[in-house]
């Protein structure tokens, strides 16, 4: 069944008007419409709203491998969000102002790409791993990973530390990339452990 035709159904099965479904998710009944004909396909945010007006999961509405695309290329754009804020530490010494509209980049892209977070929990709903996480578990392994990502902090500071004039800006770059390394893999290697114990 196509996804539109799953929508109408759920729709009708709970007697709800495409009006009343449109004041309630704010979503325009035009695109509710196009949606169930199938002229039109909902974004992962549009499906979310529409599961939690009806009090569904995510997954009773939609299948992983239809929006299978769109959470990959949100999930890059997710993941390629830090670049302008670390490189903003390289032009921190030349102009401050460089560095403050490259952090504002970073922030309209990662609200754009996420929806202030929201994303994450529709991954959770969907069982989709961000494609950065599968990449990282396929080459490297927890020491590694930690291995890797400690050396690059200390690195950096080192660098920043030793060359202050002339590498500050890139020890800065490369110890907060480390930093975020040493983030990124204690939320893949260890956060479903801790989940674990807490049961």
């Amino acid at each position: 069944m196509a996804l539109g035709e799953r929508l109408k159904d759920i729709r009708d099965d709970k007697d709800i008007s495409i009006q009343e479904l449109a004041a309630n998710t704010k979503i325009s009944a035009d695109k509710l419409y196009n949606f169930e004909i199938n002229n039109e396909k909902p974004n992962i945010f549009q499906l979310d709203k529409l599961a939690q007006f009806y009090n569904l999961s995510l997954s009773d509405i939609v299948n992983k491998e239809e929006v299978e695309k769109e959470l990959k290329i949100r999930s890059w754009i997710a993941n390629l969000m830090i670049i302008p804020a670390v490189f903003s530490f390289e032009f921190m010494n030349e102009n401050i102002y460089i560095s403050i509209f490259m952090i504002f980049i970073m922030y309209v892209i990662g609200f754009y790409s996420t929806h202030f977070g929201k994303m994450t929990r529709i991954m959770e709903q969907l069982q989709f791993e961000n494609p950065l996480v599968s990449i990282i578990k396929r080459y490297l392994n927890r020491r590694r990973s930690y291995i890797i990502s400690f050396a690059m902090f200390t690195l950096g500071i080192i660098m920043a530390i030793i060359n202050y004039k002339t590498s500050f800006g890139f020890g800065i770059l490369l110890a907060l990339f480390g930093f975020f390394c040493i983030l990124a893999s204690a939320m893949i290697w260890d956060s479903n452990k801790n989940s674990n114990h807490s049961r």
